[in-house]
């Protein structure tokens, strides 16, 4: 699909083969309990037609930055889907590489709340951030709903 597939730690090695994740072709520089940082080679085909890294590009890796965060150690079993997600868009971006963080805010027993930011590495500067709501998922639960 891309020439830089998304690499992970462990229980993720594969799980985005083939998917939009995929394309995205960012990879795991850390992650660990509550926390996650993503880098991704920023393609032509990640920006806008004015150059800049498309808007679309930053909400997915920020939802993604999101979803990891709060997700360590299930990723095999469980999936979060994303009940909401509130952007804000600070800093246009054409830099080379993208960097995303996602922090873990609060879980409860069914959800659980995290932030986001993107950061253009070679300028230091902050490009966007997010503070989503996820719900956990079981694989196999999402499954059976498509059959």
């Amino acid at each position: 699909m891309n020439d830089t597939p998304t690499q992970g730690h462990g229980e993720l090695q594969g799980l985005f083969e083939g998917t939009f994740l995929d394309f995205l072709g960012f990879r795991l520089t850390a992650w660990q309990d509550g926390f996650v940082r993503l880098e991704m080679p920023v393609r032509p085909e990640h920006r806008n037609t004015v150059g800049y890294l498309h808007g679309g590009v930053i909400a997915s890796l920020l939802d993604v930055a999101g979803a990891l965060s709060g997700n360590y150690g299930t990723s095999e079993d469980s999936v979060s889907v994303t009940i909401n997600m509130n952007t804000s868009y600070m800093s246009p971006m054409k830099s080379a590489t993208v960097v995303a963080e996602g922090e873990l805010v609060r879980r409860t027993r069914s959800l659980f709340f995290a932030q986001a930011k993107i950061l253009d590495p070679e300028n230091n500067r902050l490009v966007a951030t997010s503070m989503a709501t996820y719900k956990p998922q079981a694989r196999e639960r999402l499954s059976e709903a498509d059959a």
